[in-house]
């Protein structure tokens, strides 16, 4: 005889319905059994024997049922059966037809058993039944129950001895109930009570899923973990794309991807996942550092639930930052292990900075990124602004290495705020965007100084003059011209100022940095420097990563204190910690792909390997007499009376020049400290006040005479 079809469940509503139903005809049996035990309620204040016939007969739209030998306990049971048995045709239907149902997808994502699924549901039907824990009560014979517990299971579920030793391993924490937190076990009253005297609660998280509420994620996990799908714009290699496609559907590796910020790794994952129609879960391994050890592992276990959930795949995104927080930046943080030993699905790392974590829990396949080609992001600028002319857009590409990443947000924070008839930005407005969204990473370890010079303020000799503007031209025309001639390796220019102090050096690096439309940092060697190991290393990583893009330039003042040569004969560990971090600094000046600039007094005291990698050597020569009357006469003003009725005063610059041989930088100091001593007395500041604040300063510096440079 050919069976009807069983029609699969096609909304939350008609599932729960059902469920509902199974679930207090089942409460009713148990009941009815007790009663024929002799088994009541210990007082009235539960509730009356009559008042829950009456809460049964409610629940299932009928009148009470006959009472008997049995108490109408048999007549129940029939009627549970039938509805029993209809449910799990149509669970079984749902599954078979490929239906989306959110209640069907937890039994099929999370395999659980048919008891299993009961429990769970015995657990969760209060939310959408208030009046079940009062059935739930006079079962219990306990007043104070609020919900299931381990004694109500017992009876409910697992009402057989054969049945009994299931209960125990379902409550497991090995079960997918503990495991995926579907469940959590409430907290003994006192030690060593048994799972009966144990609360049951349902994650509040299922809650939503009764409603048919589409839940993207749980939003208890909502400050840990963001659930992306692949809809963001990004050109990628299509081998790149291949390969993070390939390694997110293997179970058996962890694909790292490495790259600046703002490269779109994430976007790629993205994109690679969606291939297999899945998403990503983007874990903030920052806020998960910051929770105490004993909430890792139900943190990370609900994290599983949501992937299994959610059909997502776990990116731990930016997790070197993390391994640098936990102290040893060579091991990942303990809550990746924790996650593998809950997860046994594909994982995916981002990582931002040269130097890749130790990775020994799968085999690694490992992705780089790389910024854009020229081409490439000439045409993002147009994409993302269309109003940009294609020389504009060129110029914007040429002077900024940037990922698509950074042209978007900068793009978005040129063009907010403005006024409707403002029209579109402009050149300069973009490039002031993006060196805005850059100067917070850099900002940590470098001071930016003001660019109010050009070059015809510089008061230097003429070859010297000559190589600042070949080196403002190359810098400016570097990356179109090494395009060009197909001329590989970085692209950055490193530059080399050495002098006299008080020559013009850090000048010099501020009027370039002016003639480039870049800002210009100077990097705190007091906050780069660290006695604890290998933390300069991480912070001069730091820094030169947040300058690659080429949106400012770098200057490291007295560079000989961390340029310095390298000790030849190790006599500590301390020597061999300071070699290993010369040679990365070595290496990494060289790939650098910006403008450095590094700035001694002693050019002697700078290691020869380093010189070597110098695109640029500029000496700045101690300033002619000719040199220091320019410098003088810029120096002071026209007018040098302080006294409103006093007249002009005369000095003689060229003599100046002659008689004491100072740098520019010594020059400016003997004039502001002359205007104090002037300004205090409200007396002129004349040549006489001049020449004895000069005589002052050298003997400052145990100089017997005047004759010589001031150093």
């Amino acid at each position: 005889m050919n069976r009807e079809p069983v029609e699969p469940y096609r909304d939350v509503a008609s599932h729960l319905r059902d469920e509902l139903a199974r679930a207090w005809l089942r409460l009713e049996y148990q009941t009815r059994l007790s009663w024929t035990k002799g088994r009541v309620a210990a007082t009235d204040d539960v509730i009356a024997a009559t008042d829950i016939g009456r809460v049964f007969a409610a629940a299932r739209g009928a009148e009470p049922a006959a009472g008997g030998d049995d108490a109408g306990a048999g007549v129940v049971l029939e009627q549970w059966l039938v509805a029993h048995r209809a449910c799990e045709a149509r669970i079984r239907a749902t599954v078979e037809a490929g239906e989306r149902s959110p209640l069907v997808d937890l039994i099929r994502r999370f395999g659980l058993t048919p008891r299993q699924w009961s429990t769970l549901m015995f657990a969760l039907l209060p939310e959408a039944d208030p009046n079940l824990v009062q059935a739930y009560r006079y079962l219990a014979r306990d007043e104070s129950c609020r919900g299931l517990d381990g004694r109500l299971l017992a009876q409910l579920v697992y009402d057989t001895p054969t049945s009994r030793s299931l209960m125990a391993r379902d409550l497991s924490p090995s079960s997918p109930l503990l495991r995926y937190r579907l469940l959590d076990l409430g907290p003994a009253a006192t030690p060593g009570d048994s799972t009966l005297f144990r609360r049951l609660r349902a994650a509040t998280r299922l809650v939503y899923l009764l409603d048919g509420t589409t839940i993207e994620l749980d939003p208890e996990l909502a400050d840990l973990a963001e659930l992306r799908r692949g809809s963001g714009r990004g050109e990628f290699p299509a081998v790149t794309l291949d390969h993070a496609t390939a390694a997110l559907r293997s179970a058996e590796v962890i694909l790292a991807v490495q790259g600046q910020r703002g490269l779109g790794k994430k976007l790629l994952l993205e994109q690679a996942a969606a291939r297999w129609e899945q998403r990503i879960l983007v874990l903030d391994g920052r806020r998960l550092h910051q929770l105490p050890p004993s909430a890792h592992g139900p943190t990370l276990r609900a994290v599983a639930r949501e992937l299994i959930l959610l059909d997502a795949l776990p990116v731990f995104a930016d997790l070197d930052d993390v391994a640098v927080l936990d102290g040893d930046r060579d091991a990942l943080p303990p809550f990746f292990d924790a996650l593998l030993a809950e997860w046994s699905g594909p994982v995916a790392i981002t990582i931002n900075r040269e130097r890749m974590p130790r990775i020994h829990q799968r085999p690694l396949v490992h992705l780089a990124l790389e910024v854009p080609n020229l081409g490439t992001r000439t045409a993002m600028w147009r994409d993302v602004v269309p109003s940009l002319a294609a020389r504009d857009a060129e110029s914007l590409s040429g002077r900024f290495a940037i990922p698509g990443g950074v042209i978007v947000a900068a793009a978005q924070a040129a063009t907010a705020g403005r006024m409707p008839d403002a029209g579109p930005p402009v050149v300069e407005e973009l490039a002031h965007a993006v060196a805005a969204q850059l100067h917070q990473r850099i900002s940590r370890l470098g001071k930016k100084l003001p660019t109010p010079f050009d070059i015809d303020d510089l008061v230097v000799d003429d070859d010297t003059r000559a190589a600042l503007l070949e080196i403002a031209a190359a810098a400016r025309e570097r990356r179109r011209i090494r395009d060009a001639f197909k001329l590989r390796g970085a692209q950055g220019i490193s530059v080399l100022f050495s002098g006299h102090p008080g020559v013009g050096k850090t000048m010099s690096g501020t009027v370039l940095a002016r003639r480039l439309g870049l800002d210009i940092y100077e990097v705190d060697l007091s906050q780069v420097v660290s006695k604890w190991l290998g933390e300069t290393e991480k912070n001069l990583s730091d820094v030169f990563d947040a300058a690659e893009p080429g949106h400012v330039v770098l200057l490291f003042n007295e560079a000989d204190s961390l340029f310095g040569k390298r000790t030849a004969d190790v006599k500590s560990s301390n020597d061999r910690y300071a070699n290993l971090e010369t040679n990365y600094l070595l290496q990494r000046l060289e790939r650098f792909g910006g403008l450095a600039i590094l700035t001694t007094n002693l050019t002697s005291a700078i290691d020869q390997a380093f010189k070597r990698r110098f695109t640029y050597d500029v000496f700045f020569s101690f300033p002619s007499p000719d040199m220091r009357a320019e410098l003088w006469r810029r120096t002071l003003p026209s007018r040098t009376r302080t006294a409103p009725a006093a007249s002009e005063v005369e000095i003689d610059f060229d003599a100046l020049a002659e008689k004491f041989e100072l740098s520019g930088g010594f020059i400016k100091v003997a004039c502001e400290r002359a205007a104090y001593v002037a300004g205090a007395n409200d007396v002129e500041l004349d040549e006489p006040l001049l020449r004895a604040t000069i005589e002052r300063m050298y003997r400052e510096r145990g100089k017997l005479s005047t004759v010589g440079p001031l150093e």
